[in-house]
């Protein structure tokens, strides 16, 4: 009887782990789902979406990573518009990624999820290591090269001006030339989502305008952003640069 009632007790433990197993496995379906909402630019129901995944799998690393994404995105469209507080979200994104370090370290997504952090917190030296880490892992990476891109373009932002005296040399043109190697290496990618395109389209356009003053060229770049995703954040930014409503057709 003893050793029936123990045989018994196995089951129900077993059993009861396996529930509690399955139960911590989030649905693969809603998962990328939410990964979709985040990749499509919907920034705020991405978060809310994998805020919720990770409260029903706090063991699925991969998942923080992409929540800690899209607070992250959240934070650098704070910052583009100029938005105060932004740096709140990155210091709470910060503090999701940092205790993956000793199991996510060869996770290119963590990699470069850092390499944001970093870089909205105004530490671009050690963005560029994190970004060099995230395209070892994964030598294919559009994100990755954009925001090397957009390490450069603030680089040629903040750039001096040009000296009064001796050759003509403009310090801007460095951080435009590596960030133009950048955006054209996004845009090379096959496949690649459209709504990448226009955002590395644009940028560019912003590279031409900014930083070497060729307004016809910045006007080719966010022609092009428009015409790859034109309901995209990016392709709506490059209309009013263009000076037409977001859904106006292209002449």
């Amino acid at each position: 009887m003893c050793r029936l009632a123990k045989v018994f007790a196995a089951v129900v433990l077993l059993v009861c782990c396996q529930v509690v197993s399955h139960a911590s496995v989030p649905d693969p379906s809603a998962k990328e789902a939410a990964i979709d909402l985040y990749r499509n630019g919907r920034v705020e129901e991405a978060a809310v979406a994998l805020d919720n995944l990770v409260r029903e799998s706090p063991e699925d690393d991969s998942l923080k990573v992409w929540k800690a994404l899209a607070m992250l995105e959240k934070a650098n469209r704070m910052r583009e518009e100029k938005v105060p507080g932004y740096k709140t979200s990155v210091v709470q994104a910060y503090a999701i990624l940092k205790p993956l370090a000793y199991r996510m370290s060869q996770d290119p997504d963590w990699c470069y999820a850092m390499a944001k952090a970093y870089c909205l917190n105004d530490r671009p030296m050690k963005a560029e290591k994190a970004l060099k880490k995230a395209l070892y892992f994964r030598q294919v990476f559009p994100e990755a090269f954009m925001l090397l891109g957009d390490i450069a373009y603030e680089e040629g932002v903040n750039a001096p001006p040009p000296p009064l005296s001796g050759p003509p040399i403009n310090p801007r043109e460095e951080g435009a030339s590596k960030a133009t190697v950048q955006y054209d290496r996004v845009l090379k990618v096959q496949p690649l989502r459209q709504a990448l395109a226009a955002e590395a389209s644009y940028k560019q356009g912003m590279v031409e305008l900014a930083l070497r003053d060729k307004k016809e060229k910045a006007v080719e770049c966010w022609q092009r952003a428009v015409a790859a995703a034109p309901q995209s954040r990016y392709g709506k930014m490059a209309q009013e640069r263009l000076g037409r409503g977001p859904g106006e057709p292209r002449n």
